[in-house]
């Protein structure tokens, strides 16, 4: 087991037991619609971490009057949106956005960060780098990181998905827009064609109708840029390296953790290219890991509580191809809840 695998699963045990780009080509269903959302079916059952007590680390500060209920943690770690009912049978949106009645939960009335740690799930792992390094471990590792680092200065935080198993994007946006937190950032690392660079090729990816999420990519490719560019690596990168949007055929938000939260600033980062060894071997040094949080943090900081517009920012692209399936509902199995 790598250091990046073993720290994220003890950290899913401590804390709340909590190729790359979210992909979402079911494009027909509503952002957040929870009438049509049809309750799963399962075959198997993925495992969970055994849920531990919340803490002040996992469970965020109230920020909104208390009432109801916006979303809950189930007793087996899993976080879900509150879709109705009441106590000893609230009906929740599931990971799979099916829909589930769960009898208790630990309360989330508001969160002013949710951090979405992209892929996971034994069928979606994202990138894999050539020494087995894949991108949804490591993505839920430096979630938990980013997460310690928030409240080091003070800031609540909620990760998406706090262990190990599948969620589809719709889910996602579903948490993010019932939540409504001040920043959502889904955390990815990046793979694909590349040609070598003298500096990191981090991509971020920000909403193309919102002034806020722009600003707040800006800030993270600044801070992630700052913290990697002194490391010593075999770099390389795309051409989307900077800040920028892109758009589906229909001049939409390409990618739907973007497109469909709604009312929430959005940024999706790409940090590394996992499939680059060099950049491989720096991600599998949790010392990197915690630069990159650290980076985070200090970005979404000062996203918070400065005016600072940020930098690196490209022109936007359009994409009229055929991304794929990952991210949909299709073939995804909920894990257990209770």
């Amino acid at each position: 087991m790598t250091p990046v695998r073993r720290s994220a699963a003890l950290a899913s045990l401590a804390l709340l037991a909590t190729a790359c780009s979210v992909l979402d080509t079911t494009d027909d269903a509503p952002p957040t619609t929870i009438s049509d959302a049809a309750a799963p079916t399962s075959t198997t059952t993925p495992v969970l971490p055994a849920a531990a007590a919340p803490t002040a680390t996992t469970m965020p500060t109230t920020t909104v009057p208390l009432g109801p209920p916006r979303a809950l943690v189930t007793p087996t770690g899993v976080v879900v949106p509150v879709r109705g009912g009441g106590p000893g049978a609230w009906i929740v949106g599931t990971p799979c956005h099916g829909e589930a009645t769960v009898a208790d939960g630990g309360p989330i009335h508001g969160v002013t960060v949710l951090i979405d740690p992209g892929h996971g799930g034994d069928d979606e792992p994202g990138a894999v780098g050539a020494g087995g390094l894949q991108e949804a471990d490591l993505n839920l590792d430096v979630a938990w990181r980013l997460s310690a680092a928030l409240a080091e200065r003070g800031i609540d935080s909620l990760l998406s998905r706090p262990a190990d198993y599948r969620i589809a994007v719709i889910a996602r946006a579903e948490l993010a827009t019932v939540i409504q937190p001040e920043v959502f950032v889904s955390v990815h690392h990046n793979g694909g064609e590349t040609v070598p660079r003298e500096a990191p090729g981090v991509e971020v990816f920000h909403q193309s109708t919102s002034d806020g999420s722009r600003r707040l990519g800006g800030l993270v490719f600044e801070e992630l840029m700052a913290a990697f560019e002194p490391l010593e690596a075999d770099w390389v990168g795309g051409p989307l390296h900077g800040v920028s949007y892109r758009l589906n055929r229909d001049d939409e938000d390409l990618y739907g953790v973007l497109r469909r939260p709604v009312g929430v600033d959005t940024v999706l980062t790409e940090a590394m290219y996992l499939t680059n060894p060099s950049e491989e071997d720096l991600l599998d040094d949790p010392a990197v890991l915690d630069l990159e949080a650290e980076a985070l943090a200090t970005a979404i900081e000062r996203f918070l509580t400065t005016d600072d517009p940020g930098t690196g920012f490209i022109d936007p692209t359009t994409f009229r191809g055929d991304l794929g399936s990952g991210g949909g509902t299709v073939g995804c199995e909920d894990p257990p809840l209770e």
